[in-house]
């Protein structure tokens, strides 16, 4: 099965791009392109409005940082996109590699997140840290996904 997204006309994409700049406080510049394939001009739309009068930039800007590191996550753990709704094996893995020992993985490279998904993520500029994570930002990470 292929996964992929399709490839939107150029000037429809460039469109959904300029639009999204409306957005940039919000949501990170240097994913507007592959935004602008993924998202439709009403999602762009409802995106504004929530920004604007709904949940406010803040929250609005966490929850896209939070899908946009999942959706990596996912690519990097298993070669596949962010599943909806969350498979609890996956949710399981999630937390696998996120909230581990590192006394541990001292003794056992395997435990928590392998090398190849972590090397992933930080080539990417999406992992900064490179212990656990803080429980609660597995907890909100998760909580976003659901």
């Amino acid at each position: 099965m292929d996964l992929r997204l399709p490839k939107l006309a150029s000037d429809q994409k460039l469109r959904r791009a300029e639009a999204l700049d409306a957005l940039d406080s919000v949501l990170p510049f240097d994913r507007r392109e592959f935004l602008a394939e993924i998202l439709t001009d009403d999602d762009i739309a409802t995106l504004r409005h929530l920004a604007k009068e709904g949940i406010g930039e803040n929250s609005l800007r966490a929850l896209a940082s939070d899908l946009g590191y999942l959706e990596a996550w996912s690519l990097a753990a298993t070669g596949f996109s962010l599943p909806w709704p969350a498979p609890e094996a996956l949710l399981i893995k999630f937390v696998a590699h996120h909230l581990w020992d590192p006394a541990k993985r001292e003794t056992d490279v395997s435990h928590g997140m392998p090398e190849d998904v972590t090397a992933a993520l930080k080539s990417a500029k999406l992992l900064r840290v490179d212990g656990p994570h803080a429980p609660n930002t597995v907890r909100r990470r998760l909580s976003s996904w659901s």
